[in-house]
């Protein structure tokens, strides 16, 4: 196979369809390269990234999701409820691949690597492109600093009835996340120590059985499912034509659910870079691209892995326990976040119109890491006016804007609870 294309994405997950996808309806010549053999497996699908692929049309036709379903929590003293999305992450990215082809892309059923000029096929063979997002998750073998050595056993069971919900439980050693679909099927995941006695679907039951007694006398159907499970931050980008996006860059704890979201704000943000450079090329332009990549990958990863550790030191009844001593300091002791104590103005680079370029943001108390607008509107410049002329300053400017600019600025003045 030897006709070349403009990109070619390797990895049909949420970050290489959503990377495809975008370059396709950018009209460049895109190659989809992916096996296309996700196993069934159900995943949390955050609000964020619903209402994202919602807004883009691309849950139409999508009857894999669940929900919303109750979800009780188990975790350090926490016993509140509140509500989930799950989808069937097998037929999601199905759909994603089918929509980044209906957009153009042609899908390879097939594997490889980056070369020099393009990618190396598993099957044999030389595909050359000029730029190449890398979308294979932790295969990428991309590894930065990397948490403790964790495995996820996920499988179906066969047990008791259960009433359709989520749960989140911690365990002596680890912690598992169940789904009961309302037709009977029922779904676990339980993430351990990668070190540990047994095969893995013993180590599979052990948990489900630890976190749910009803489910002790439950029947695996099909194989248990082995994955690593440890949060990896990135290593730094330099070389722009081979742009690694989602786990391949950087890959996050599941206890943060934000797995999917985060592939595919990456997706996004390389979309960004990738028509930032064909747009303005030069060594200035790819300067900008390789501090807007690594700033964020570094800033996310770095607080997600934070965030993660936090939630492990919050669980005090296991704290002696080998699983939760090992993840109470990655990937460093420093707080998940500095708040800020009020509004500040300050540079950053942004996406506008597709394009990255520097702007002033807005550092609050709610967002330290800077907001650049309000719907349409500059943040910026929305809190000089506020400041200047309050609410009727903002009518002027934006008419009927203005009350949620107003309200917008009350929230930023306050951290996050």
């Amino acid at each position: 196979m030897t006709q070349g294309a403009d990109l070619i994405v390797l990895g049909g997950g949420p970050a290489g369809a959503i990377s495809a996808l975008l370059a396709a309806r950018d009209g460049l010549r895109v190659r989809l390269i992916d096996p296309c053999n996700t196993p069934p497996r159900l995943e949390g699908l955050s609000p964020r990234l619903r209402h994202w692929l919602s807004g883009q049309g691309l849950l139409k036709g999508f009857d894999k999701i669940h929900g919303p379903l109750r979800r009780t929590v188990d975790w350090a003293g926490i016993s509140d409820s509140n509500s989930e999305f799950v989808i069937f992450r097998d037929a999601l990215d199905q759909h994603l691949r089918r929509a980044a082809r209906d957009a153009g892309a042609t899908l390879i059923r097939d594997s490889g690597s980056p070369e020099s000029g393009g990618v190396t096929l598993s099957s044999g063979g030389h595909l050359p492109a000029a730029m190449v997002i890398d979308a294979r998750g932790r295969k990428a073998g991309r590894a930065g600093a990397q948490g403790a050595a964790t495995l996820a056993f996920s499988g179906w069971l066969q047990g008791p009835g259960l009433t359709a919900g989520v749960s989140l439980t911690a365990i002596a050693t680890g912690w598992v996340w169940r789904v009961a679909l309302a037709d009977g099927r029922i779904w676990a995941q339980t993430v351990v120590d990668a070190a540990g006695h047994g095969n893995p679907a013993e180590r599979f039951l052990k948990g489900v059985a630890l976190a749910d007694p009803e489910l002790r006398q439950a029947r695996l159907e099909g194989a248990v499912s082995v994955r690593a499970a440890q949060p990896r931050l990135p290593v730094a980008v330099e070389d722009l034509s081979v742009l690694p996006v989602g786990d391949a860059l950087a890959a996050m704890d599941p206890l943060s659910g934000h797995g999917q979201f985060w592939a595919v704000s990456s997706a996004l943000a390389v979309a960004a870079v990738r028509r930032s450079l064909a747009a303005r090329p030069g060594p200035e332009t790819e300067d900008l691209c390789r501090k807007f990549l690594n700033r964020r990958a570094v800033g996310t990863g770095l607080h997600q892995a934070r965030v993660g550790r936090d939630f492990i030191r919050s669980e005090q009844r296991f704290a002696d326990q080998p699983f939760w001593k090992r993840r109470a300091a990655f990937p460093d002791t420093l707080a998940s976040s500095t708040p800020k104590a009020e509004i500040g103005i300050d540079e950053a680079i942004v996406v506008e119109k597709g394009l990255l370029t520097r702007r002033e943001v807005l550092r609050t108390p709610r967002s330290p890491e800077g907001v650049a607008w309000f719907g349409p509107v500059p943040a910026v410049e929305a809190w000089q006016v506020y400041q200047q002329g309050g609410l009727q300053g903002l009518h002027a400017r934006w008419g009927n804007w203005d009350r949620r600019i107003e309200q917008a600025l009350a929230q930023e003045g306050r951290p996050p609870n």
